[in-house]
């Protein structure tokens, strides 16, 4: 391997060498919960997610070209033994269980700018530490039918994205990560202004093909909503959240319906 000289790697040719081809991700990780600011963390769940992907190149008027990704993708939230898909969740003994809102964001699109990256002669690859504040106002505040499901006024949260950028050659690089500090969620059902909050904490790596997630994620997917086992080439759809997802489904998870909705 030759890394006697810089190299400079450019974003888009990913986009390039994968325009129009069905990709997959797989993630998975831990969740922890902070119940109050003096309280310990504790593990709530593990998760085990997917993303099935298609990249394109596209012209633009400002960068001549970008990339653009279309994203299908689901969370799951499971017990941190057992890796068992959990549909229900009890906070206390006090408080009668909740349905649990999966995460299933049906479509997640955007462009991505070119960037240039140059390796330093003597790496092999080099880190890229992300780091996202996320501060706005809640979307279920002022709504008296989501006061119980609203941590308060504003969402306060941030997201933390660790990639790797390599050289051609260089194989075995550390996982990528994703983590994200942020509010308890809404189908938690603590009530307005509950100060407990939640830590992801995730690895996540490309795949050659769908069979090689979660087994118990293909099973859910091929059972309930195979639409997200591949990815459409054009979508009007404007992107799913959680919150909006959550909202719109609020009535099957008040009648204590099974997430994430068969579609």
């Amino acid at each position: 391997m030759n890394n006697s000289e810089d190299y400079t790697f450019n974003n888009l040719d990913f986009y390039r060498k994968h325009h129009g081809q069905q990709l997959y991700y797989r993630w998975e990780g831990e969740i922890w919960w902070q119940e109050s600011s003096q309280s310990e963390w504790q593990k709530l769940f593990s998760i085990i997610g997917m993303n099935a992907t298609k990249v394109f190149i596209r012209p633009d008027s400002e960068f001549e070209q970008v990339g653009y990704r279309i994203n299908r993708e689901l969370g799951l939230f499971c017990h941190p033994q057992t890796q068992e898909i959990l549909h229900t969740w009890q906070p206390d003994a006090t408080r009668p269980a909740v349905p649990i809102v999966h995460i299933a964001n049906r479509i997640v699109q955007g462009s991505v700018r070119p960037r240039l990256t140059v390796i330093p002669q003597g790496q092999d690859y080099v880190t890229s530490v992300v780091e996202i504040p996320l501060t706005y106002p809640h979307p279920l505040a002022g709504d008296p039918q989501y006061r119980d499901y609203c941590p308060g006024e504003t969402f306060n949260g941030t997201e933390y994205f660790t990639s790797h950028i390599s050289r051609p050659e260089v194989k075995d690089l550390p996982p990528a990560t994703w983590a994200r500090n942020c509010p308890w969620l809404p189908w938690m059902k603590l009530g307005y202004g509950h100060p407990a909050r939640l830590r992801f904490e995730t690895t996540t790596a490309r795949i050659d093909s769908f069979e090689q997630l979660h087994p118990n994620l293909i099973q859910l997917i091929r059972q309930q909503v195979p639409i997200y086992e591949f990815t459409p080439d054009h979508s009007d759809e404007a992107n799913m959240t959680s919150t909006l997802y959550f909202k719109q489904h609020f009535d099957a998870y008040l009648r204590g319906e099974s997430f994430p909705v068969a579609e």
